[in-house]
Formats: structure tokens, sequence, C-alpha cells
């Protein structure tokens, strides 16, 4: 027992250093973590929900709508007489003259030229019906249960257009961070190297070798690297936030990016070709789903041209007693009257003001004006495709370029301090060397993330960003 209690307890520490350390993830990893926390995504998961619900409750139209009603009334007394006209029932006035249609006579207890007045019912009544209602035809809704299925295809759509764009931030925010946190490292070698140069600057300026403006030189290069590199680490924190809250982390979390920069290997990716089936752009598959509901709707103003068919059923009960407390007497079967009727309602439109016709008009509009956005969604996914190749091969060219670049500042660097060890170099030329390398370092490191943001950019423009 002491044994299952300690191994238990190694356990709940375990879980808790789990839940409390840093998380590790790779770019995909990532991107697959926001999909499944990002607040966005959970609400597009949502709205599929709604549409499903939506079907369902299209679908329930179509059958049978039962409701019951139970009615009670109760007219109180006003006065202790039998006599129905001194009680608060409610009253029939009829005419009481001679030649009427209900004239009593003096004779019988009526009196000519006044009014009669009478109550066809008892002070308390309870009624109640259960009825049905079967829609047997109705155009309208036929075209209705097929809008909602494709309301549910739309929202799916969304929700795969919604991840697109959600792996395009967390992809791009991802290697940001890396880039960066490169340049953060090279200016640590670069203070590490400056501060060297510096402290054996200083040693020869003791020793009389250079003027003391050859270290004040040395000095100012340092100090705004190392203001760089201040600036560079809050906006790296700043940088990792962002991509905290793309992926639905909390803010304070840690995270730990695993992916390398090394692993992108520019030769091996080639541009794309230049057609493209224009079904792989769920923005084009949103339009064309849009269009068919348009469809749907002019078929739904088409039908509501077409009766409508209802079946109808009825079962009720009346009863009425002068006591209150005979109402719940069943034992009095007699003061219980039933009855129940089946019929069809058959509505057919006739005439609506044209109000239909001017429908149909104005959606056969919204239909023109979708086609015609489906056809500038066509020439914007091509112009899209064309520049992410040529986006793609400037980045490759620049990339090569920089790195060439970057080849070379360090020779320059290595043969400068050679130099100035030797007594036969400058410092300022050492300077300018550190300068330039930095400076070379920075381009390459900015090309690197222009390269993957086109290949990210031109993975999109083919449909293949994601990620189902």
């Amino acid at each position: 027992m002491k044994l299952i209690f300690i191994g238990l307890q190694v356990s709940l520490i375990s879980l808790s250093f789990f839940a409390e350390g840093q998380k590790s993830f790779t770019a995909q990893q990532a991107v697959q973590f926001a999909l499944a926390n990002n607040p966005l995504i959970k609400n597009a998961k949502l709205d599929i929900d709604i549409a499903k619900s939506k079907v369902s409750e299209t679908f329930g139209l179509g059958l049978p709508q039962i409701s019951g009603s139970l009615t009670v009334l109760h007219y109180p007394s006003i006065t202790d007489s039998p006599d129905p006209k001194k009680q608060n029932l409610q009253k029939f006035v009829v005419e009481n003259s001679p030649g009427s249609q209900f004239y009593i006579p003096p004779s019988r207890g009526g009196t000519d030229n006044a009014p009669d007045i009478f109550a066809l019912q008892l002070a308390n009544s309870l009624t109640g019906t259960v009825s049905a209602t079967q829609l047997l035809f109705n155009g309208s809704y036929l075209v209705g249960l097929k809008a909602s299925k494709t309301y549910q295809e739309l929202s799916l759509m969304q929700m795969k257009q919604v991840k697109i764009g959600l792996a395009e931030q967390v992809l791009k925010s991802y290697y940001a961070i890396l880039v960066n946190q490169e340049k953060t490292k090279l200016l640590d070698l670069n203070l590490s190297r400056l501060d060297s140069t510096y402290k054996e600057t200083k040693a020869l300026f003791k020793n009389g070798f250079i003027e003391k403006i050859d270290i004040d030189r040395i000095e100012v290069a340092l100090n705004n690297l190392r203001s760089e590199k201040q600036k560079t680490e809050r906006l790296l924190q700043l940088a990792t936030n962002v991509l905290k809250l793309q992926m639905g982390m909390q803010v304070n979390e840690q995270i730990e990016l695993v992916s390398k920069l090394d692993e992108v290997k520019p030769e091996s990716i080639l541009p794309a070709n230049p057609t493209i089936d224009y079904g792989q752009r769920i923005e084009y598959s949103v339009l064309q789903t849009q269009k068919t509901l348009v469809g749907l709707q002019l078929k739904n103003i088409n039908a509501e041209y077409l009766p409508s068919l209802v079946g109808l059923a009825t079962l009720g009960v009346n009863s009425a007693a002068s006591k209150f407390s005979n109402l719940g007497n069943f034992s009095e079967k007699f003061r219980y009257a039933p009855y129940g009727f089946v019929g069809i309602s058959l509505n057919v439109p006739v005439f609506d003001g044209f109000q239909k016709k001017y429908k149909y008009q104005q959606t056969k509009y919204s239909l023109e004006k979708l086609n015609n956005g489906i056809k500038q969604q066509e020439n914007a996914i091509d112009l899209e495709l064309n520049q992410a190749n040529i986006n793609l091969a400037n980045a490759q060219t620049n990339l090569e370029i920089q790195k060439r670049n970057l080849d070379l500042a360090q020779e320059v660097v290595r043969v400068s301090k050679v130099k100035y060890r030797q007594g036969v170099g400058s410092n300022l030329e050492v300077t300018n060397a550190e300068s330039s390398l930095k400076e070379s370092q920075n381009n390459y490191y900015t090309s690197l993330y222009d390269f993957i943001i086109a290949k990210v950019d031109l993975d999109r423009a083919q449909g293949q960003l994601v990620i189902d």
C-alpha cells in the first residue's frame, strides 16, 4: 500500500512537471496544435454543428406536428340567485318585439319591445384538444431541405478556409522566430568578437601603438551592437507571444521551437506548374457552393407558385358544470362530450402582387454577380500563382547571392584581422569588415526568411497548404 502511495506521488509530480514544463513543437506540430486549440477553429466547428442542427430542423418540418391544449373557464358568481340572468355569465342579447326571430310573448314571461337576455353556458367549462398536422406536399420544403444540406457543406468549406489562413499565419510566425533566434546568436558572436577586438585595441593603446580614436570607434560599434541585441531580444519575445496567441496557448506558457532553418533545402524547391485546377483553392470552392445555394433560392421561388397540401386531425372534449368541483367528477361521463375530425387543407397561391416575380429577378441578378465574382477569382488565382512563382525564383536567387556575400564577408574579416595583428592593416579596416559582416549576416537571414515565406505563399497559391 505504501509503495502504491509513493508511486502515485511520483506520477502526480511527473504530471505536474509535464504540465508546467516547456512544450516543444516542430513547425508542423505548431500548426496542428493551432488547428486543435485556436478559438477561430473552435468557432468554425461550432458553425458546422449549427449547420447540422439546421438540417435537422428543416427535416423536422416534414414530420407530424402535434400540439395539445387545455382551457378551463370559471365565471365567478356575484349573486346567490339561481337565475342565470342575475349571474355573472357571458350572455346573449336578442330583440324581443313582435315579429322578431326570438320573440317571447308576455304570456310566456317575455316583455314586448324589450331585449331578452339569456346565457348559453354554465359557470364552469373545460375544453381539451389534441391536434396534429402532416405536411403532404410543399415544393419549398423539398428545396429547403436540399439547401440546408448545401449550407452544411459550405460550413465545412469555411472551416477549411479558416484552417488554411491560420496555418499560413503560424508558419510565417514560426520561421520568423527561428530567423530572429539565429540573428540573436550572431549578435552574441559579433559582440564577443568585437569585445575581444576592443580589449586588444585597448592593450595596443596602452603600449602607445594606436591612437585613442581607434578605441572610441570600436566602443561606438560595440555600444550599437549591444543596443541592437536588446532590441532584437524584446522583438523576439513579442513574436513568440504572437505565435502562442495564434496557436491558442496562454501567453505566459513556455514554448520551444525545435525545427531548424537548415532543414529548408532551397535547391530542392522548384517553381510550380503555372496552370492549376481552380477547385484546389478553397476560396473558389466556397464561391461555387454559394452559387449552388443561389440556384436553390431560384428553385425555391418557383416552388412557391405550387399549391401546398396539409393533412389535419383533431381530438377534443368539452365539459361544463355549475359547480367547479363537478368538472373533475369523471364518474359523470355525461358531462364530457368528445369530438374529433380529420381533414385536408389545400393552399393555392393565386396572386401576390408580383412579389415572387421580382424576388426571382433579384436572385437572378445576384447569381450574375456571383458568376462575375467566380471569373474574377479565376483571374486572381492565376495572377497569385504566377506572382508566387516569380517571388520564389527571386527569393532563391537573392538567397544564393547573400550566401556568397556572407562567405566573402567572413573571409574579409579574417584577413583584415590577420593584417591588423601583423601591423600591415588598420583598425578602421577591421571595424569596416566587422560592420560589413554584420550586414551580410542580416541580409542572409532576411533573404532566407523571404525564401521560406515565398514557399509558404506558393503552397497556398497551389491550394496545398493544409491539412484537413
